[in-house]
């Protein structure tokens, strides 16, 4: 992590704290990152390098992923609360907010209920779809996940990042680390506890406002959006901007990172945060 980035804890109302990091100090756009499942907000420590000279990027911690709070069954666990008030809790001014996959059913839930709090949105791969599932199949899905991460947290930060290299070698250098530690810092409880959102994606898509891009890779290699409900995305938001990403899978930043990177700035271009 660079030298003159910053890190601290925010505590929301229901107790819960989350804990940041901030490239900047608040002079400049501000745009807030959410991570997937799993990860931690450092994940995105490589795209927040490439874009702190024009922007100020807050990388959080989800509730119960990173050095965030712990679940507690008794609290709240609404993430797009948790992102409404870091906003409010940091004085941030109209961001524009990125999410990825969890992060970025987040995201777009959050530009769906708060429509007035942000200047633009960047959705990669959210779990937009409309491949029905039963609520067995969700718990199972789930409880596969949990036994992963719980496996996971018998390996070191090296052997997970040889193991994921090995598996997974067009994945960016720079995000293997980070990813490792997100692992062995996660919460496993989440997935106990995880909401089972049955909304139709297009409620969400149809109350956001602000311009969007929507970034998805190839169905083939684990990407959930499809071509043609991107399509239809577009449609419906009408400010939206669909670009897909060959060769990359639901980790599109990972997997191709310098394409990502160009869409996203371009996108900033037209589209400047406040501030």
């Amino acid at each position: 992590m660079p030298n003159d980035w910053t890190q601290g804890t925010v505590r929301l109302d229901d107790g819960i704290e989350l804990f940041y990091t901030r490239t900047g100090k608040g002079e400049k756009p501000a745009i807030v990152l959410a991570h997937g499942l799993t990860d931690s907000g450092l994940c995105w420590g490589e795209l927040a390098d490439d874009l702190q000279a024009n922007y100020d990027l807050v990388m959080y911690d989800a509730y119960g992923h990173g050095k965030s709070s712990r679940i507690d069954p008794e609290k709240r666990l609404d993430m797009i609360e948790d992102l409404h008030d870091l906003i409010l809790a940091l004085d941030l001014q109209k961001p524009c907010v990125f999410g990825h996959s969890m992060g970025a059913a987040t995201a777009a839930g959050f530009a769906a209920r708060y429509p007035g709090q942000l200047s633009c949105l960047v959705l990669e791969d959210p779990p937009w779809s409309d491949v029905a599932m039963t609520d067995e199949q969700i718990k199972a899905m789930l409880e596969g996940w949990k036994e992963q991460n719980l496996a996971a947290k018998k390996l070191t930060v090296k052997e997970l990042v040889k193991a994921k290299h090995k598996r997974s070698p067009n994945w960016e250098e720079a995000v293997l680390e980070p990813w490792a530690e997100a692992k062995l810092d996660f919460d496993p409880a989440v997935l106990d506890y995880y909401p089972h959102d049955s909304a139709d994606w297009r409620e969400t898509a149809k109350a956001i406002q602000a311009p969007t891009l929507l970034i998805t890779g190839d169905n083939a290699l684990g990407a959930i959006v499809t071509p043609e409900l991107g399509v239809e995305a577009i449609e419906i938001m009408g400010f939206c901007e669909f670009g897909h990403i060959s060769g990359a899978g639901h980790c599109v930043r990972y997997e191709k990172y310098q394409p990502y990177l160009t869409m996203v700035k371009l996108f900033l271009e037209r589209n400047r945060p406040a501030g």
